[in-house]
């Protein structure tokens, strides 16, 4: 089962999404972002928000409490020079 992870940050407030998804042939990559979307709003308990999916790279959530933005969850590697 894939699982696909995004942080949402707001300030100095940060929340890690995961969203499990069933395997389907094709991008889910789309389908897991709005999941994302849905569990912040869950998470935040809001009654309204306005989402800008215009981006590639994140999606920005308008709240009462603020601006939220939903990137995909990046490891750090940490680098020991040339291998």
């Amino acid at each position: 089962m894939p699982v696909f992870a995004f942080t949402a940050v707001c300030r100095e407030q940060m929340l890690v999404l995961e969203v499990n998804l069933s395997y389907q042939p094709g991008k889910q990559s789309q389908r897991a972002r709005r999941i994302a979307v849905g569990h912040l709003l869950a998470m935040l308990d809001t009654k309204q928000a306005t989402v800008d999916a215009s981006s590639d790279e994140s999606i920005k959530v308008t709240t009462d409490s603020g601006v939220w933005v939903i990137g995909e969850a990046r490891a750090f590697v940490e680098g020991r020079g040339r291998i």
